[in-house]
């Protein structure tokens, strides 16, 4: 009898250990990341936003798989739980919700680097900013409330003549990242300039930087609306 229950005792224990072995997602930074997928080049990278946010702007090579297909079980697009995946989505939130997921299911080498939205490195997609006409940029300006106009010539340029409403928000502030005036990475920007390349070049650069509904509407060269300014009379 005792010989019995030392067997049952030691079997618990071995059990209780086992139960112990839980698998953990990790969390890589976007540098780790990067190299990680240099060095594995097995590795499935993995965007876990909708197939719209895909197109629009995606990490080279990355697969996508909607969030929303762990969460309702479906696990057939990773056949292979030995796999080394790397999850991202817009800002890292998705991203963990399905490592977790992945890892609940018997995936062993999950990792997670947060959200495209920072991501330094090179992006592809169906395109990055829209070209609109000023028709149609009044029409956005007047119907959403949380767009902004600004304007990414010089500030004397700005100074002497701009679109009423319009925030000042010069090319040379998103190349050195300062955001201040438009801290809403959602929100909907317009960018203007005086023909249109520096809009062009300034609406590029914020969508690389994570805005995801950028658009440029030419230059005020052509704006047939308001306009105030120091040359205004």
């Amino acid at each position: 009898m005792k010989k019995i229950f030392s067997v049952l005792m030691i079997l618990i224990v071995a059990l209780c250990a086992g139960c112990g072995e839980k698998i953990n997602f990790k969390s890589l930074t976007h540098e780790e990341a990067i190299k990680m997928i240099a060095e594995k080049p097995d590795a499935i990278v993995l965007d876990v936003r909708t197939p719209e946010e895909y197109e629009k702007k995606h990490i080279p090579n990355a697969k996508s798989v909607p969030l929303e297909e762990f969460q309702n079980g479906n696990f057939s697009s990773l056949p292979d739980k030995n796999a080394t995946i790397l999850i991202y989505c817009w800002t890292g939130r998705r991203a963990q919700d399905a490592a977790q997921l992945l890892v609940d299911k018997g995936y062993k080498n999950v990792y997670e680097f947060g959200g495209i939205a920072d991501w330094k490195g090179a992006v592809v997609g169906e395109e990055l900013f829209k070209h609109i006409s000023q028709d149609e940029a009044r029409e956005i300006l007047t119907s959403d409330p949380e767009a902004v106009l600004i304007d990414c010539r010089f500030p004397k340029d700005y100074e002497a003549r701009h679109i009423v409403g319009a925030v000042f928000v010069p090319k040379e502030a998103v190349m050195a990242e300062d955001f201040s005036k438009i801290p809403n990475k959602d929100a909907t920007i317009i960018c203007y300039c005086g023909d249109g390349n520096r809009a062009r070049q300034t609406a590029k650069l914020l969508a690389e930087k994570g805005y995801m509904n950028v658009y440029e509407m030419g230059g005020i060269i052509d704006w047939t609306g308001a306009v105030e300014g120091s040359d205004v009379k």
